[in-house]
């Protein structure tokens, strides 16, 4: 029978395939740093979004107060600012009713995009040419120190790097400057009122990516932690701590849902003599190796942990015995086929596993306690074989899977 695919639990053997957001993250990482990045932009989003409100806001109503002599721009003053404050509420929108449902990366970059549109067209039109007028030069540099803001608080938008940063300064000063040549304004005319905005950027990008290394750090920090307190350090494996979770997520799956998953416990033959004939050295060598060939015959979505000692247990969501059965074949082979390479030694070993699913009924113990039973009678049936115990609400009967044992000579 074909196994449904079920709920997304990924083991570490089986890390996803996806496009390097950065080289510094390791691959299996990958996915939990993009939701640690969207985390971050979702958080500033909203608070660049109510500040953005506010300060507009207040700036548009202080006209008066910081124009001197020309009420009359009050209302293209507005203009300008009209996509600054709409980005922002369509941020907040966004992220209090989810709809629409709009990354929080494209809404930074609305908004990023608003601040520079309205503070450089703001400028150009302001500028007048060379002139002597007091009141004119005072504007002008009221709309620079609104400059030094807007570019300091749009390179902290950019939470991804250098990237997001040309998107949403680079460019748009680009253009900047093309309207710029195009109106007849000289370096000049542009530079006294410029200068102190461009270094402003400039800090802005250092501070943006300092604050983005410190992110990258603590995250590596955070999950080189959880690693070790979930992994089995020498097979790289989960642990027991780690698979009991999800054990417990799928069983209450199981019970909300009424699907079935199945469980395969296996437990390397006669793994004893292969430390007393060779070594722990060795026999670690074929625990690693074990756990590799294990870990080919499983799923994204499956979950495989070195259980305890030379034990090992796979989790199958939403898989019934017969589909178990097929994985837990694949397995028995994988280790059987072909003896194990230690480099001075070829060593042949084989595993018993032990079978069983579960709906939901009864609790996770007892669902282990069925494969480790099963696994009990494969032992005490000849080794390296498959015997199945299924869930009570199913069929109470012990299902025996007849396997005749590979001819090897077993150390």
């Amino acid at each position: 029978m074909i196994r449904t695919t079920g709920t997304r639990i990924k083991s570490v053997m089986s890390p996803p395939n996806q496009k390097v957001l950065t080289r510094k993250v390791p691959a299996k990482w990958l996915p939990a740093y993009e939701v640690h990045i969207q985390s971050v932009e979702r958080k500033i989003a909203v608070v660049a979004a109510w500040a953005l409100l506010a300060t507009v806001m207040f700036y548009q109503s202080t006209h008066q107060l910081r124009v001197t002599h020309q009420p009359d721009l009050w209302l293209p003053e507005l203009g300008f600012r009209i996509p600054v404050l709409l980005s922002a509420l369509i941020t907040l929108f966004a992220h209090y009713t989810r709809k629409p449902r709009l990354q929080s990366r494209q809404l930074l970059r609305f908004m990023g995009f608003s601040i520079m549109a309205m503070i450089l067209a703001l400028f150009l039109f302001h500028h007048k040419g060379q002139t002597s007028n007091i009141n004119q030069i005072t504007n002008m540099y009221q709309i620079s120190n609104m400059m030094i803001i807007s570019f300091f608080v749009v390179s902290a938008f950019s939470v991804r790097g250098i990237g997001e940063w040309l998107l949403m300064l680079a460019l748009p000063l680009a253009l900047f400057c093309l309207a710029a040549w195009a109106k007849g304004l000289t370096m000049e005319e542009l530079l006294p009122f410029m200068f102190d905005p461009l270094v402003m950027m400039v800090i802005g990008l250092v501070m943006s990516e300092a604050l983005r290394q410190m992110r990258l750090g603590e995250f590596m920090a955070r999950q080189q932690l959880q690693e070790q307190a979930t992994t089995d350090q020498l097979t790289g494996l989960l642990n027991r701590r780690a698979m009991h979770h999800l054990l417990q997520q799928e069983h209450a799956r199981a019970q909300r849902y009424g699907t079935t998953y199945s469980l395969i416990l296996g437990d390397l033959d006669r793994f004893k003599r292969v430390n007393d004939r060779y070594g722990h050295n060795i026999g670690d060598i074929v625990l690693e190796e074990s756990a590799r060939r294990l870990g080919r015959h499983i799923r994204a979505e499956d979950a495989l942990c070195r259980w305890g000692g030379e034990e090992f247990l796979i989790l199958l969501p939403q898989t019934n015995l017969d589909g178990a059965m097929h994985v837990a074949e694949k397995a028995r082979l994988s280790l059987a086929d072909v003896p194990m390479d230690t480099g001075e030694h070829s060593i042949p070993q084989t595993i018993s596993l032990g079978m069983t699913s579960c709906s939901g009924v009864g609790d996770i113990e007892s669902a282990i306690k069925r494969a480790d039973d099963a696994l009990y009678l494969a032992k005490e049936n000849g080794r390296n074989r498959i015997e199945a115990i299924a869930a009570p609400s199913l069929d109470p009967a012990v299902t025996a899977i007849d396997i005749k044992p590979a001819q090897t000579d077993e150390p």
